[in-house]
């Protein structure tokens, strides 16, 4: 798992590596007035999970490339990108409950923020390296209800793109910025 630059809770002992994913998909927000007085507000995320597994075992290097690379694909809900076959989705319950469907894996789990870290300088900022920044690094945990299968904690991590602009001046009510992200699932009992 890569290193933040502001480390993030390690993971609970006892629990081991489940599924890695490559997310890539929309930060969501909103506006209350399209005005400078005005700042963005995070809503949610949808995103399609494609599994990278096999790459974070043998070649963690190039997938540590990987969200840049898939933040320049179009975004879409296609069965691959990058070489990589879709293993479910990403998306918000509500405002504050981030879901991670791992359909083909048979795992659903709603889960809670526990820690963020600002993701490191030098992160792709967005598409084409142009944007507001890489949004944040995540730790979260599983809530006790809403699971099937044993995924405890899940990481966000190697984020590209997906920051909004620091204002609301001349930004719609609602909108979205493309992102990509790496996604470390864990398991077992907590």
């Amino acid at each position: 798992m890569p290193n933040a630059s502001s480390p993030l809770p390690s993971v609970t002992s006892g629990l081991s590596l489940y599924h890695v994913a490559v997310g890539r998909g929309t930060q969501n927000y909103t506006c209350a007035t399209s005005t400078s007085a005005s700042i963005p507000v995070a809503i949610g995320a949808v995103a399609t999970l494609y599994n990278a597994s096999c790459i974070a075992a043998s070649y963690p290097g190039y997938l540590a490339s990987l969200p840049a690379l898939a933040l320049q694909q179009p975004n879409s809900d296609s069965s691959s990108m990058l070489g990589m076959t879709q293993s479910g989705h990403h998306y918000f319950q509500d405002s504050t409950t981030p879901t991670f469907n791992l359909n083909t894996l048979s795992q659903f789990t709603l889960a809670k923020k526990l820690a963020s870290v600002p993701a490191p300088a030098g992160s792709d900022a967005g598409v084409n390296d142009q944007g507001n920044g890489a949004v944040a690094w995540l730790k979260l945990e599983h809530e006790a209800t809403g699971q099937i299968g044993d995924i405890q904690e899940i990481y966000r991590m190697n984020t590209a793109g997906g920051s909004p602009p620091p204002t609301c001046d001349g930004v719609a009510s609602s909108f979205q910025v493309q992102y990509s992200a790496e996604y470390w699932f864990w398991s077992g009992s907590s």
